[in-house]
């Protein structure tokens, strides 16, 4: 009697503890839907599993490329930023026939096919943000915006109206417009720019892509001077991390900071060949910290 007994209770306990649902599997491209338009990201998880709400870095492209090809640009960035734990996705702008790359974002001011339609980038990044909490547990409060030139030019646009705000932005060789909306106080900005960048001209009279442009942009000089009075910082300290590279760091209101980084060297393009810095490594410590 004890035998049956003791299968029943086993029975009867197994069948009231609830089924473990399975882990779902993050694709590497999800597919995003905003509206009756779609576009992929491409996804690269940290390297050490963690149970903990992830952090994310989303990298937004230059004007004319695209999340595979920016992905394919930027390895050693991707490796240094999963080895720091954070979530990286490569985001897709907008093309007219929705081609591979040749892809454009709405900046407002910039550029071509993306800001010639209206192409609302908020409600990308919020549903992108979206399918991805279906997979991982995202940290909100430490949301990063990374772009490239017209990249760059969005993270700007889009840190000023996100909900939540993201922690920080980096833009890389981007342009910043004298009617940039204010930026959150807890929003924390590194600039990148190098002096011999013949796309976006460092002093700002325009470049090579002065033509998508319907607006004139602010030199890297007075960009820094507008984050800084924009975000109520202090003094600032200046270093020289390593020969031709001049590296600015302010602390903020609500903990935030503004940091620039100018290069003798490097050009517009991306990834920059800076001799004897590490541009990425600087770029992960800055949104580590």
């Amino acid at each position: 009697m004890l035998r049956p007994l003791l299968s029943f209770l086993c029975l009867f306990v197994s069948a009231s503890l609830p089924v473990a649902a399975e882990p779902r599997i993050m694709p590497e491209r999800m597919d995003v839907k905003v509206g009756p338009v779609e576009r992929a990201i491409i996804v690269e998880e940290p390297f050490a599993a963690s149970l903990a709400p992830l952090p994310v870095a989303l990298v937004f492209h230059g004007g004319g490329g695209s999340a595979a090809l920016m992905q394919d640009r930027s390895r050693r960035l991707s490796e240094v930023l999963r080895q720091n734990g954070f979530l990286v996705v490569y985001m897709n702008g907008s093309s007219r026939f929705g081609g591979k790359n040749l892809r454009t974002w709405n900046a407002v001011h910039c550029c071509a096919y993306a800001a010639d339609n209206h192409i609302d980038e908020a409600a990308f990044v919020s549903a992108a943000l979206t399918a991805l909490e279906t997979y991982v547990d995202i940290d909100e409060s430490r949301i990063m915006l990374i772009g490239h030139s017209n990249g760059a030019m969005l993270s700007y646009q889009l840190a000023a109206g996100m909900e939540p705000a993201p922690h920080a932005i980096v833009a890389i060789s981007g342009a910043l417009f004298a009617d940039q909306p204010d930026l959150p106080e807890e929003t924390s900005v590194l600039a990148i720019h190098t002096l011999d960048d013949d796309v976006v001209d460092f002093d700002g009279s325009g470049g090579k892509s002065k033509r998508w442009r319907d607006a004139p942009n602010l030199s890297f000089e007075a960009a820094h001077q507008h984050l800084l009075d924009d975000k109520a910082c202090g003094a600032t300290g200046v270093t020289i991390p390593a020969p031709g590279v001049v590296q600015s760091l302010a602390d903020c209101e609500a903990g935030s900071r503004v940091m620039t980084i100018e290069s003798q060297t490097g050009g517009h393009e991306w990834p920059k060949t800076i001799p004897s810095y590490d541009l990425e490594a600087a770029i992960a410590a800055f949104l580590s910290d």
